[in-house]
C-alpha cells in the first residue's frame, strides 16, 4: 500500500448528509454479465495476438538474451491460455483436489485481553479538510479520510499480522496456493457478514473486479492495474473463490487479497457512479460503518461500531476495534485543534512539532497526570519526505540544475534547529525495508561550492543584484515550492531552506496554500517543486506508480498526466523495464536487486531531495484512552491505525471528578522502544526528542491501489 503524503483533499460543504435521491433506478446485472463475456473474449483475442507476435519474433534472428526473454514470455502466455478467461463462474466440484489449506491460528494475539468495549472517541478530521466523498474509488476518493474509514477498517480475504508479518485469516478462514504459485484459493468464513446482515459471498469479488475494470471509473489506473497484475477471478459456488496473480509472488495470499464490494449495494454502479454513490454509506465487513445521519457536511463525520460484528470474537480481532463510536470533527486550524486537545475535547493528539512536545505540553494537565505522553518506536518504512521536482518544467529537466539544488538545500540545518536534532537525514525513496533498502546511498550534502559548480555547468554563473544566479540570457535561478499552510512547522522549515538556498544563488519562492488548492494544483502537475512524501505499507517497496512512463504523460503527448502518483513526470523506457521487473518480481531476491538498482538510478538522476525521518512517533492522550502493555503493534504508521486502544469510561469519570476536586495523578511519560532498531538505539538524543505524527510527515493524499497490493491512502 502506498500513501502519498502530500496535501489532503477538502470539500467546503455545509449542512447534513440528507439529500434528495435524484438518480433514476438502475440495475447493472445484465450489463455486468455481458461485460464478463466481452472482457473474456477480448482478453483471449489479445493473448492470441501476443502469442503470434512472440512466435514470429522467435522465428527470426535474435541474440541469446532476447531469445531467452521472448521464450519466457511465450511460456507464460501459453500457461495463461490454458485457462484464458478472466472471469470464471464455476462450481465447488471444480476446485482442484489436494489443495494445501492454511489457516494460521498460531500467530500471537493482538491487542489486550483487558480491553473494554464501548465509549466514544473524539478527534479531528486529519489534515483539517472535510472529505469530498465517502466513496473508496472514483474521482476524489483518495482523500485524507479514506484510510480512516476504509483502509484501516475493511477486511480483505487475508491480512498480515502487524507484529510478525505472517499471513492471517480475515474474511477467509482458510486459503491455499495452487501448483502454479500464482492462483490463490480462498474459503469465505461461514460467519462473514456485511454490516447490513447479508452474507459475504464469492459474487462480491466478481463485483469488485467488475468495478475496477469498468470504464465508468474516471481513473485509468484501476483498469490498467487490475488487467495487468491479475490473470482473473473465479467463483466456486458461493463460499469459495480464487484470484490469479499475473506472476508468482513472494507472498501470494498477500498480493491476491483484494477487498470485496457488495454485489447488492453496487448493483446501481454505472455511468453516474461517482455522483450516485458520493455520499451513500456502504455496507462494511469491518468493525465500523458510516451511518447516513452521522455525515454532517463541512462539520463532522463519525464511525459507529457494527452491532454484533461477525468477527468480534475472532482471534486477531477480538481485542481490537474496541471503541463504540469515533467522532471526527472538522477543525481547520492546527493550533485550535491542539487547544481542543488540551481542553479534553479531543482525546488523542500526535505531538510532531518539537515546540509542542518540549514547551506547549509543559502544563498542569500533564503535570497532574490527566494527559499522558508516550514515545513509541515503530518498525515502519519511513515516509519519503522531501522536495519533488516536476521534471517537465524548464530548468528542472536539467540534471545539473537538480544536482545543484540538492547541494543548495540545507535539510541538515532544519534537522538540527527546527527539529531540535531529534530526526536524521533520509537517504532513500523506500527506506526501512530491511536489506531490500539499499545500504550504500548517501544523500547529497549541503555544499555551497558543489551547488555553484553544478549551476555553472548549467550556465548559471553570474549573480544578479539580489544575489540570485543568472545565465547568459538573464534567466534567474528561481523556483516555486508548494507548501501546505497547515501545520505551520512546514512553512517554518521551508523558510529556513529558502534562507540557506540564497547563499548558493537560488531563490525558492514559497507558495503556501490551503490543502484543497495545493492538492488540486499538484494533482494537475502544475507545480515546479512540491514538499511531499510517500508512505508505503510493508512488506515490499513500490516504485512503479511514482516513476513509470505510463504515469507521466498522456499517451502520445508531452502533456503531464493528471491525477497520477508520478509527481516527477519521470519517463524513461529503459527504467520502465526495471520498474516492471520490480513490481512483477517473483522472489525476494528479485525485489531486493531491482530496488537497489532503482534507488541508484533515482539518486544519480536527482529526481528529489530527501528530507528527514524519525523512527518513532510521539503522542499525547487523556488518561482514559488506554493501550495494551506494549502500547501498540510493531508495523503501524499511526497510533490509532491498528485499533488496539480503548476508552475506559470509569477512568474518564474518575479523571473529570479529580479535575473538579483538585486531585492529581502521577505524571506519565512513557517510552516504548521494544522495536527500536540498532541505529536508532545509538541515537541517545532521541529519548527526549520531539515527536513524529501530525507534524512529522507532509500532509497526505492517498495512492491509488488496493490493499494487498500497493495501495495508497493518506492522512
Amino acid at each position: 500500500m502506498r500513501r502519498l503524503l502530500l496535501l489532503p483533499l477538502a470539500a467546503v460543504l455545509i449542512g447534513g448528509c440528507r439529500e434528495a435521491r435524484t438518480h433514476d433506478p438502475y440495475d447493472n446485472t445484465a450489463e455486468r454479465e455481458a461485460f464478463y463475456e466481452r472482457f473474456n473474449r477480448e482478453t483471449i483475442e489479445k493473448l492470441e495476438k501476443r502469442k503470434a507476435e512472440l512466435q514470429e519474433q522467435l522465428a527470426g534472428d535474435l541474440d541469446d538474451a532476447a531469445r531467452k526473454e521472448a521464450q519466457s514470455l511465450l511460456d507464460d502466455l501459453e500457461r495463461r491460455l490454458e485457462r484464458p478467461n478472466y472471469f470464471e463462474i464455476l462450481t465447488e466440484a471444480d476446485l482442484p483436489p489436494d489443495l494445501d489449506w492454511q489457516t494460521n491460528q498460531d500467530s500471537p494475539d493482538l491487542g489486550s485481553p483487558n480491553a473494554k468495549k464501548g465509549g466514544t472517541m473524539h478527534t479531528d478530521i486529519p489534515g483539517g479538510a472535510y472529505p469530498p466523498t465517502i466513496r473508496t474509488a472514483g474521482k476524489e476518493a483518495n482523500s485524507g479520510f479514506r484510510s480512516y474509514h476504509y483502509d484501516d477498517i475493511e477486511l480483505a480475504p487475508t491480512g498480515l499480522h502487524p507484529n510478525t508479518m505472517e499471513v492471517i485469516p480475515a474474511l477467509a478462514d482458510r486459503w491455499a496456493v495452487g501448483e502454479d504459485g500464482q492462483t490463490v484459493y480462498f474459503h469465505i468464513d461461514d460467519e462473514a457478514r456485511w454490516s447490513d446482515g447479508t452474507e459475504v459471498t464469492s459474487r462480491d469479488w466478481l463485483m469488485a473486479f467488475y468495478i475496477y475494470l469498468s470504464p465508468y471509473l474516471s481513473e485509468a489506473f484501476y483498469r490498467i492495474y487490475y488487467s495487468e497484475q491479475f490473470w482473473g477471478v473465479a467463483t466456486y459456488g458461493d463460499d469459495y473463490f480464487a484470484i490469479r496473480n499475473a506472476y508468482p509472488k513472494p507472498i501470494p495470499p498477500y498480493f491476491a487479497s483484494v477487498r470485496p464490494m457488495q454485489e447488492e449495494f453496487f448493483r446501481e454502479f454505472g455511468p453516474d457512479f461517482e455522483s450516485r454513490y458520493n455520499w451513500r454509506p456502504r455496507p462494511t465487513t469491518g468493525a465500523y460503518q458510516i451511518l447516513e445521519e452521522d455525515i454532517v457536511k463541512g462539520r463532522s463525520i463519525a464511525l459507529t461500531r457494527v452491532k454484533d460484528w461477525w468477527a468480534k470474537d475472532r482471534k486477531y480481532y477480538r481485542n481490537r476495534f474496541n471503541v463504540d463510536r469515533i467522532e471526527y470533527r472538522l477543525v481547520r486550524d492546527t493550533e485550535k485543534a491542539f487547544q481542543m486537545f488540551l481542553q479534553g475535547d479531543i482525546d488523542v493528539y500526535l505531538l510532531g512539532d518539537p515546540k509542542k512536545w518540549y514547551e506547549a505540553t509543559e502544563i498542569d494537565a500533564v503535570f497532574n497526570g490527566y494527559i499522558e505522553r508516550a514515545t513509541f518506536y515503530n518498525d515502519y518504512p519511513r515516509p519519503s519526505i522531501g522536495l519533488y521536482f516536476n521534471m517537465s518544467k524548464p530548468l528542472l529537466d536539467d540534471l545539473d540544475i537538480r544536482v545543484g539544488l540538492s547541494h543548495a538545500t540545507n535539510w541538515e540545518k532544519v534537522i538540527d534547529v527546527d527539529l531540535r536534532g531529534d530526526a536524521e537525514r533520509l537517504r532513500l525513496l523506500n527506506e526501512g525495508f530491511g536489506d531490500i533498502s539499499h545500504p550504500g546511498i548517501t544523500p547529497r550534502e549541503f555544499s555551497l561550492a558543489k551547488a555553484r559548480e553544478a549551476f555553472a555547468r548549467a550556465g548559471f554563473t553570474e549573480p544578479g543584484p539580489d544575489g540570485i544566479l543568472r545565465n547568459a540570457e538573464g534567466k534567474r535561478l528561481s523556483f516555486t515550492v508548494i507548501v501546505r499552510k497547515s501545520p505551520p512547522l512546514y512553512e517554518q522549515m521551508m523558510l529556513r531552506i529558502k534562507e540557506e538556498a540564497r547563499k548558493a544563488g537560488v531563490e525558492y519562492k514559497l507558495e503556501v496554500l490551503d490543502t484543497t488548492t495545493a492538492f488540486q494544483k499538484v494533482s494537475r502537475k502544475e507545480h515546479e517543486i512540491a514538499l511531499a512524501g510517500w508512505a508505503v505499507t510493508p512488506p515490499f517497496p513500490d516504485y512503479y506508480q511514482q516513476f513509470h512512463s505510463k504515469e507521466a504523460y498522456i499517451e502520445g503527448t508531452k502533456k503531464p498526466r493528471p491525477m497520477t502518483n508520478n509527481l516527477s513526470i519521470f519517463a524513461d523506457p529503459e527504467v520502465d523495464v526495471i520498474l516492471e521487473a520490480n513490481r512483477n518480481a517473483r522472489s525476494y531476491e528479485a525485489v531486493k536487486d531491482t530496488s537497489w538498482e532503482l534507488e541508484e538510478i533515482f539518486h544519480e538522476r536527482a529526481v528529489w531531495i530527501p528530507a528527514f525521518q524519525r523512527p518513532f512517533y510521539r503522542v499525547g492522550y487523556w488518561r482514559w484512552v488506554q493501550w495494551p502493555e506494549d502500547f501498540n503493534v510493531r508495523v503501524a504508521y499511526l497510533p490509532e491505525e491498528a485499533h488496539v486502544h480503548w476508552i475506559d469510561e470509569e477512568m474518564k469519570e474518575e479523571t473529570l471528578r479529580a479535575m473538579r476536586d483538585g486531585k492529581t495523578f502521577e505524571e506519565q511519560y512513557l517510552l516504548f522502544d521494544q522495536y527500536r532498531s540498532v541505529v536508532s538505539a545509538e541515537d541517545d538524543g532521541a529519548d527526549e526528542s520531539g515527536g513524529d505524527g501530525e507534524e512529522d510527515t507532509v500532509p497526505a493524499v492517498p495512492a491509488e491501489t488496493e490493499p494487498g497490493q500497493e495501495e495508497g491512502a493518506d492522512e
